[in-house]
């Protein structure tokens, strides 16, 4: 199986190259060409239980660490190089891969909708994302969710009507309404959504829809 970096590599760097030592790459665990791991590592790296044994960073691995990429400027539309973990990374089901933000929100959802094969989200944009990338799962930081359309969907359908009706997400995240909010909505038809949501609150995938959700302004942008 292909390491997500990899994947991310062959989509769009157009055979970008940082070197030409070989070795096992201790991103990937997988023998390639790239950069000596000791040159290319930093102290504030943290994330050393995600190394494999190896010497190298991979041509594929440091594009994907990249803090100043031009590719990624130019797929976000900015007017200089970007960080790549600043972003969350969509493949969709054309096989295109997108860069996205958290005003993009309404585009991720029906890429998603729509068979997305790499689905990589981050809310911070802090952390380095995608070589933690479970291939096959839906990723929201450190979150991994089985891929589930229907459910997503209808989920996601719901907690929208919520956000019409003028709850908020904060709201829909907890389950605790202002009374105000419901008796303007109308009991009757918030018990109802209420009721079909609550079952899947605290889990992963209720946290990874509500991620989602997004006004009516960033839906027409």
């Amino acid at each position: 199986m292909k390491h997500p970096c990899e994947i991310i590599y062959e989509a769009g760097a157009d055979g970008l190259f940082y070197g030409n030592t070989d070795g096992i790459c201790r991103i990937t665990g997988k023998e390639s060409t790239g950069i000596p791991f000791i040159n290319w590592v930093k102290k504030t790296f943290t994330d050393q239980g995600f190394l494999f044994p190896g010497t190298i960073i991979s041509n594929e691995a440091a594009f994907c660490f990249d803090e100043a990429s031009d590719i990624v400027m130019l797929k976000s539309g900015k007017d200089k190089p970007q960080r790549f973990r600043t972003y969350s990374h969509v493949i969709d089901s054309n096989g295109v891969w997108h860069c996205f933000t958290k005003s993009d929100k309404s585009i991720i959802y029906q890429m998603i909708l729509s068979g997305a094969k790499l689905v990589c989200l981050t809310d911070s944009g802090q952390k380095h994302l995608l070589f933690k990338h479970k291939v096959g799962l839906w990723q929201l930081d450190d979150i991994y969710v089985n891929p589930n359309i229907e459910l997503l969907s209808q989920l996601h359908a719901q907690m929208m009507e919520l956000l019409r009706l003028g709850f908020s997400q904060a709201e829909i995240i907890s389950g605790k309404y202002l009374q105000y909010r419901i008796l303007n909505a109308g009991m009757e038809k918030w018990k109802t959504i209420e009721q079909n949501i609550k079952p899947f609150r605290g889990s992963q995938f209720f946290t990874f829809t509500t991620w989602l959700l997004y006004t009516q302004k960033q839906q027409s942008l």
